[in-house]
């Protein structure tokens, strides 16, 4: 990491030279920075302008053209993607994790906004609509959470998103709302309250949260539905207003019944292998599916992938040429540490280990897409299917 200290009120433009060799920066970027910090392998699309008292940018970061980035205090973790467009201005700090992703046309307007490890915000989200400049405006959102497209947060007082929030797109969120013809007058008062999305829960297409809603953990809001009241945890909610329907039963399953979904995830992801061009082998016989070996349409990247049963023997170190994938139910991670070109997939703890290709990414996106997160430490990638790459190539 290079380190500059500018101290000045001014925030003045900073020299492309006190940038790292490997930071790529597009034409027109400008970087106005009291302090800056610019990690390795930094890369900044044209046209983009970055504003702060204090700006780290992690290693690895990608920055699309385009964007204004505004800031007294700006964080962007190893690793995160900005995509094109993206327009931030927060009063005091915008912080997200590594792995963070934010699509295009993402805008945030607040007074603090904080963001953990692989956050998604999805294409044209808002933080804003209206009083989000307030001393109240301020965002939490914990690790592994998942926006989705056309979000609105609207955080004139504080929206908190708890680790694995997910949602789908076009969900609203409201902290506030007055109306002349109903104020304290007439006997009605404007709604101000902050609101609360415990960790795990769920919120599904086009739901919206009016002021003062609390949501439980692991709780699952059926789609088009409006929270105007807290909800409790581990239930089934719809409805306008929402209402619990039932009770949901959230108990880890057994070893058999966890390796058979996955065992079922790794089917599906051979069918979309073949889809991709890519050559698959799978001898898989009842009982004992035995390993999936498989490599990229030109042959590269050969990889032996293994679900490990909870009695099965640790699999062979891989010959040279090939990476070997290992699925675990358990804590047998621990058994060996990942040496050479193998990865190990900690299926119920969620963490990821050691190797990584093409190949090992694109089984991690698939695990992903079936709610079986692995790793933290970098965003989702996939191979993509040759019948599109194909035309890509024609006039690239």
């Amino acid at each position: 990491m290079t380190s500059t200290i500018l101290p000045s009120p001014a925030l003045p433009l900073v020299d492309a030279e006190r940038l790292p060799d490997s930071c790529r920066t597009g034409p027109g970027v400008r970087i106005h920075a009291g302090r800056l910090t610019v990690g390795e392998g930094v890369r900044i699309g044209a046209g983009t302008t970055i504003v702060g008292d204090d700006v780290v940018i992690g290693d690895g970061t990608v920055i699309g053209p385009d964007c204004d980035l505004r800031a007294a205090t700006l964080r962007l973790g190893t690793g995160s993607e900005i995509g094109p467009r993206v327009r931030v201005l927060v009063a005091e700090r915008f912080a997200v994790g590594g792995a963070a992703r934010i699509a295009p046309d993402v805008q945030v307007l607040c007074r603090d906004f904080t963001a953990g490890r692989l956050f998604y915000f999805g294409d044209g989200a808002r933080v804003g609509y209206g009083g989000t400049t307030t001393s109240t405006a301020r965002v939490r959102i914990g690790d592994r959470v998942t926006i989705g497209q056309h979000t609105i947060l609207n955080a004139n007082h504080e929206i908190t998103l708890g680790d694995g929030v997910g949602t789908g797109s076009y969900l609203a969120i409201w902290t506030h709302g007055y109306h002349f013809g109903h104020g304290p007058l007439n006997g009605t008062e404007p709604a101000y309250a902050p609101v609360r999305i415990a960790r795990d829960a769920w919120l599904g297409y086009h739901v919206t949260v009016l002021p003062g809603a609390h949501v439980g953990e692991a709780t699952v809001v059926a789609a088009g539905s409006v929270v105007t009241a807290p909800l409790p945890a581990g239930v089934l909610a719809g409805g306008v207003p929402a209402r619990v329907k039932k009770s949901l039963d959230l108990r880890p399953v057994g070893d058999d019944r966890a390796h058979e979904a996955v065992l079922g995830v790794l089917r599906g992801w051979r069918t979309e292998l073949v889809w991709k061009g890519c050559p698959v082998e799978w001898q898989e016989r009842p009982g004992a599916p035995g390993p999936l070996t498989v490599s990229l349409a030109d042959g590269s990247h050969r990889t032996r992938v293994v679900l490990l049963a909870p009695d099965d023997p640790w699999p062979a170190t891989p010959p040279p040429g090939e990476a070997l994938a290992v699925l675990v139910l358990g804590d047998r991670a621990a058994e060996r540490r990942p040496q050479g070109s193998v990865a190990v997939f900690e299926v119920r703890s969620g963490r990821l280990r050691g190797h990584t290709s093409p190949v090992i990414e694109d089984l991690r996106d698939q695990l992903r897409r079936h709610a079986v997160p692995c790793g933290d430490d970098r965003s989702f990638s996939s191979i993509e299917p040759e019948a599109f790459a194909r035309l890509r190539r024609a006039a690239a």
